[in-house]
């Protein structure tokens, strides 16, 4: 087998790296735009600061633990399954981060998405049996949640008070150095589909740092879209927005775009080009490639992917699509959000850039919508002991399922959908004060009159169908079972009027209900703007279309009133004279027409023409 991966190794074909289009602009940082900047970057440290050197450190302790763990594992792995100690000692085991915290970002309390590799003697069942047990049992591990059943299964835990994702990728072979060069394609020979996304998360990482120019600028502009992104309420690649790889990503695309343009029109650039995009073409960094491996590369051809909405490509091979999860209803919400944030930056930059306030504004999803729904998910009757294992498990699947929802309202008479990507504390109350624990998400949308059908809107019948769809993905995924399936639970509750949101959600979320209240009347004296600037467009262009209609009307007056004094140049003296006697006698009597054919001058210069030709003859008679 070992000698099959040299020779396949030796056939794969070398890949040249290139972004996928040419340069828009390569033009240096005017002194503006690079004081601008400078402003930009101390909004930042104060607004998302970086973790001090001592907190970076600890992530750096935390990160040395587990490795270690890990090798020690892999090590006991092979000893159990009955492999010699050389072997065992030779199978060694490697860990990597990837995502934003591998590119540089330290934001404040961020995760760090980890990846074990192991050789092949240890397997997927072995990382989620006794790699979890041994986890468990640490003293420094707390709040951890298996997920075996996921597109990417992973373990999430707390170490020392650091959030780690920790993913598990089994390489066909028998030692895994720690020197391994993952970014070499040949790792992924023979691996399954769960290690090959599992490896992809750092060696896409690897090629977002090689492809993105001018670094600092790039990672500058990535926290300010971070950053953007949670205040606006955008950041959940599960929930069809935009997460940690799909902002690496963009960043990178607009800097290949401006690569030495400073980190304030990036981002400016940013929001004008994202708002203006051609969606559904893709946004890649690099031209396609295949490494003759087998495994499938994203085609926009191929029947499952024709319906992505928003495709934002990784580059490393094989290319998928990092954005699956976008509806159309979600992309409506974020091209909203971009073209509103350009206009934001735009005033923001003419201003001097001294205040950037206005762009990292909390969403006002709160008080922007007609009517909420909360989708509340939660447990039931579960021994203490249970309940925080069973919370985690069950929200974390019927989160999985939120997007559907907001699918089934549009079918309905709604529009202005929205789901807002927050886990929230359950806010309503059970009847009987029924103990319980989860959390909520909310949904708001508005009523479409126009698709209206009497004068209530009813939604029971799509919400009872979309929770029965839960639960009979829950049973079949052995979520849960016939027995224990009352205990976990889905409930929506409507409000019909921002209004109605409970005084605790509105202080958590807008600082009070006073707050919601200033808010929503700034929102709807813009609305109140905006409609009255639209109805003022819509008189000008009725007044124009009439106008219009006039003046064409007007023009084939004129043309009939034309036509006969453009043929006086055909016309004899003498017919012209007539001609002009009858229009005079015709203006006498009030034709419009007649009088403004008598006043043509080349007909009059004809008629006295003709009458000096008639003098002359009569002359010449009178002599003769």
């Amino acid at each position: 087998r070992n000698e099959s991966s040299k020779r396949m190794v030796d056939k794969l074909p070398k890949r040249v790296l290139q972004p996928t289009s040419e340069p828009i602009s390569v033009a240096p940082p005017s002194p503006f735009d690079l004081e601008c900047t400078s402003h930009l970057a101390a909004y930042m440290d104060r607004e998302s600061p970086q973790e001090s050197a001592e907190q970076q450190t600890h992530r750096v302790y935390v990160l040395s633990a587990i490795s270690t763990i890990f090798k020690e594992w892999v090590h006991s792995v092979c000893i159990s399954k009955s492999f010699s100690e050389e072997v065992a000692r030779k199978a060694g085991g490697a860990v990597f981060t990837s995502g934003s915290y591998r590119l540089g970002v330290n934001e404040r309390g961020m995760d760090i998405d980890t990846i074990c590799i192991a050789p092949q003697m240890v397997t997927r069942e072995d990382f989620f049996h006794s790699l979890k047990v041994i986890l468990e049992d640490h003293d420094s591990v707390e709040n951890l949640n298996a997920i075996d059943n996921a597109a990417v299964p992973l373990i999430t835990f707390d170490f020392d008070g650091v959030n780690v994702d920790l993913l598990f990728a089994a390489l066909a072979r028998d030692s895994v150095p720690e020197d391994i060069d993952i970014d070499d394609d040949a790792v992924l020979i023979g691996v399954d589909p769960q290690s090959e996304k599992s490896l992809n998360g750092p060696r896409v990482t690897n090629l977002i740092r090689f492809l993105a120019p001018n670094f600092p600028s790039f990672l500058l502009v990535l926290r300010c879209i971070r950053l953007w992104c949670k205040r606006r309420g955008l950041y959940s690649n599960k929930l069809g927005y935009l997460g940690g790889v799909n902002c690496n990503i963009l960043v990178a695309f607009v800097c290949q775009r401006y690569p030495h343009a400073a980190a304030s029109r990036l981002l400016e650039r940013f929001f004008y080009i994202l708002n203006h995009w051609e969606w559904p073409l893709p946004i890649s960094l690099t031209k396609p490639f295949d490494a003759g491996l087998g495994l499938e590369c994203w085609d926009p051809q191929a029947p499952r992917n024709r319906f992505h909405v928003m495709p934002i490509l990784t580059p490393a091979y094989p290319s998928m699509n990092s954005t699956y999860a976008v509806s159309h209803l979600s992309l409506e919400v974020m091209q909203f959000e971009m073209q509103l944030a350009h206009e934001k930056v735009r005033s923001i930059l003419e201003k001097g850039a001294t205040n950037w306030d206005a762009l990292f504004e909390a969403s006002e999803f709160w008080v922007t919508h007609q009517k909420y729904l909360a989708v509340e998910i939660f447990v039931v009757d579960k021994k203490p002991h249970e309940m925080a294992e069973a919370v985690r498990a069950w929200t974390g699947f019927v989160e999985s399922r939120l997007r559907t929802i907001v699918e089934a309202l549009a079918a309905l008479p709604t529009c202005n959908l929205r789901l807002y990507p927050k886990k929230l504390p359950l806010h309503t109350p059970m009847p009987k004060n029924q103990p319980r624990q989860g959390c909520s998400y909310f949904v708001g949308f508005d009523v479409d009159m126009e698709r209206m059908q009497g004068e209530e809107l009813h939604l029971t019948a799509k919400m009872e169908a979309y929770k029965a769809k839960i639960y009979d993905d829950a049973l079949k995924r052995e979520v849960l079972t016939e027995q224990n399936g009352h205990m976990y639970r889905v409930r929506v509750v409507p409000f019909n009027s921002w209004r109605d949101l409970p005084d605790e959600l509105l202080d958590e979320t807008m600082g009070g209900r006073e707050a919601a209240k200033g808010a929503r009347r700034r929102i709807v004296a813009v609305r109140r703007k905006k409609e009255a600037a639209a109805r003022e467009a819509l008189e000008a262009d009725q007044q124009g279309d009439v106008e219009g209609v006039e003046s064409t009307a007007g023009d084939k007056r004129r043309a009939e009133e034309e036509q006969p004094s453009n043929k006086v140049a055909k016309l004899s003296a003498g017919e012209a004279a007539a001609v002009f006697a009858a229009d005079e006698d015709g203006a006498a009597n009030g034709d419009p027409r007649l009088a403004a054919r008598s006043a043509d001058p080349r007909l009059a210069a004809r008629a006295k023409a003709a009458s000096a030709e008639t003098k002359a003859a009569a002359a010449a008679e009178t002599l003769q």
